[in-house]
C-alpha cells in the first residue's frame, strides 16, 4: 500500500492536468465568440449606467415618487439592437481581416514565403500585418539564400572538389617525386582558395539579391574610398607594372561605405586582371545630370557586343578570358550594389582596345 500511493497520487495529477486542459479549451470561445461576449458586456453596462443616471435625475433630483427604476429595462431591446448592429459590422470587418492573416500563417507554415498581406485594408491590424510582410521578408530572402547556394553553388564547386580529391589522392598513393609533391599541394591550395572566395561572394550576392533597401547609411568620401581600394590592390598592378592615373575631386556621398566598397573593388580588380603588362588603368570623376560619375578606364583585352550583353549575368566570362582567374561574380556583385542605392553601371568596350566602366551616383 505504501508503494501504491505516490502511483495514485501521480495518477490523479494527471486527471486534473487533463481536466484543467479541457476546460482551458472549452474556454475558448473563438472570435465570433469574444464578440458576441463584448457586445453582452457593452449592452448591460449601458443599461446599468442608463439606469443609474434615470435614478438620480427622476427620484433624487426631481423628488418624483412616481419613478419606476424597471422603466429602465424597456431600453434593453433597442440599446441591444443598436450594440449588436455596430459590434457586428466591426466584427465583421475584424473577422475577415484576422482570418487572413490566420490564413498567411498557415501558408507560410506549409512553406509558402511569397505571399504579402494587403496592409491597405489592415484596418487596427495594420501594424501587424507590417510586421508579417517583413517577417515574410525576411523568411524569402533566407530561403532565396539557401536555393541559391544550393542550385548555383553546388554546380560550381565541381570543378576545384574534383581537382583537390584527384590530387589528394595520387599524393596518397606515395609515387610522387619532390617535385610533383610541390606542384600538386599548390594546386590544392590554389584550388581550396578558390573555393573559399566562391563561397564568399556567392553568400554576398545572395543576400544583395534579397536585400531591398540600404541601411547604415553615412556621408563619407568616395575618392578617398577608391584611393585605398587602389592602394589594397598595389601589389597585383605593381606585379604587372600597370600604370595608374587617378583624377579625382572631392565627392561626398551618403550611402553605405562597406557595400560600396564591394562595388569599387571587383571594378578595379577586373581591370586590372584584364590589362596586359604594362598597361595602363586611368579614374576619372565628373557631375553630369544631378549624379557623381566615376570612371574606370582600362587598356585591357576588351569585350564584344555580344558579350557585353551578358557580363552582369552570375559564372559569365569573356571567352577570351580563360588565362585569366576569375569565377565571374564580381560584375553581378556591382551591379547589385548600384542597383540597391539608385545607381548606374555604363560600359563601353572594344576588342583589344580595353574598356570603360562608369559608375553614376545620385547626388
Amino acid at each position: 500500500n505504501a508503494e501504491e500511493n505516490p502511483m495514485k497520487r501521480k495518477f490523479k495529477n494527471r486527471k486534473k492536468d487533463e481536466f484543467k486542459r479541457k476546460r482551458k479549451k472549452n474556454l475558448g470561445l473563438g472570435l465570433k465568440g469574444w464578440m458576441i461576449l463584448e457586445s453582452l458586456i457593452i449592452v448591460i453596462g449601458s443599461i446599468m449606467a442608463y439606469e443609474l443616471i434615470d435614478f438620480f435625475v427622476n427620484y433624487v433630483i426631481n423628488r418624483d415618487d412616481n419613478y419606476d427604476g424597471l422603466s429602465a429595462l424597456g431600453m434593453l431591446i433597442p440599446m441591444g439592437l443598436i450594440v449588436y448592429l455596430i459590434t457586428s459590422a466591426f466584427s465583421k470587418t475584424l473577422y475577415r481581416q484576422m482570418n487572413e492573416l490566420i490564413n498567411g500563417i498557415n501558408q507560410i507554415a506549409d512553406g509558402d514565403y511569397q505571399l504579402h498581406l494587403n496592409e491597405k485594408g489592415a484596418g487596427p491590424l495594420k501594424k501587424v500585418y507590417q510586421n508579417f510582410n517583413k517577417m515574410v521578408g525576411e523568411l524569402n530572402s533566407i530561403e532565396t539564400i539557401r536555393n541559391d547556394f544550393v542550385n548555383e553553388f553546388s554546380h560550381e564547386i565541381k570543378t576545384p572538389l574534383a581537382s583537390i580529391n584527384g590530387f589528394s589522392n595520387l599524393l596518397l598513393d606515395g609515387h610522387t617525386t619532390p617535385e610533383q609533391t610541390t606542384q600538386y599541394l599548390q594546386i590544392i591550395a590554389t584550388e581550396s582558395e578558390r573555393l573559399v572566395t566562391l563561397t564568399q561572394n556567392q553568400l554576398l550576392l545572395s543576400k544583395l539579391n534579397s536585400q531591398q533597401i540600404v541601411i547604415d547609411k553615412s556621408v563619407y568620401s568616395i575618392d578617398e574610398q577608391v584611393r585605398k581600394c587602389m592602394i589594397l590592390l598595389a601589389p597585383q598592378w605593381e606585379k604587372k607594372k600597370i600604370d595608374i592615373s587617378v583624377d579625382l575631386p572631392k565627392i561626398y556621398y551618403c550611402g553605405n561605405e562597406d557595400m560600396m566598397q564591394h562595388v569599387w573593388i571587383n571594378l578595379l580588380n577586373n581591370a586590372i586582371k584584364y590589362t596586359p603588362e604594362a598597361g595602363s588603368i586611368t579614374i576619372t570623376a565628373s557631375e553630369q545630370y544631378g549624379y557623381h560619375k566615376i570612371t574606370i578606364a582600362d587598356t585591357g583585352i576588351g569585350m564584344t557586343d555580344q558579350e557585353l550583353e551578358h557580363i552582369f549575368q552570375k559564372y559569365y566570362r569573356v571567352t577570351n578570358s580563360t588565362s585569366v582567374s576569375g569565377l565571374g561574380l564580381g560584375l553581378s556583385i556591382a551591379k547589385r550594389v548600384l542597383d540597391l542605392n539608385n545607381a548606374h553601371l555604363e560600359v563601353t568596350s572594344s576588342p583589344g582596345k580595353g574598356s570603360c566602366f562608369t559608375v553614376a551616383l545620385p547626388l
